[in-house]
């Protein structure tokens, strides 16, 4: 292959990625139309809701913690034991 022909692909695809970049600077952005809700924990089934997010701060063990930790676990392997 000859060296003007190597220059020449070389411009074109050059240009096309010019040409490219340029569209894609140029193009609006896309707005999302999608409402996203997020539920109120105030109202979480979960009773020891807060109490978890006080414990996640700590860091030192605390039996308050200990026990609501405990308690979370018993509820989410339902009395089975989740240490296997």
């Amino acid at each position: 292959m000859s060296r003007s022909v190597k220059l020449a692909a070389a411009a074109a695809l050059g240009g096309l990625l010019m040409a490219i970049a340029i569209a894609s600077e140029t193009r609006s952005p896309v707005v999302p139309t999608t409402t996203v809700l997020v539920a109120d924990e105030a109202t979480s089934p979960d009773p020891h809701a807060a109490e978890l997010r006080r414990c996640r701060t700590i860091t030192m063990p605390e039996s308050g913690c200990d026990a609501v930790w405990d308690a979370e676990r018993q509820r989410f392997f339902h009395g089975r034991d989740g240490h296997r």
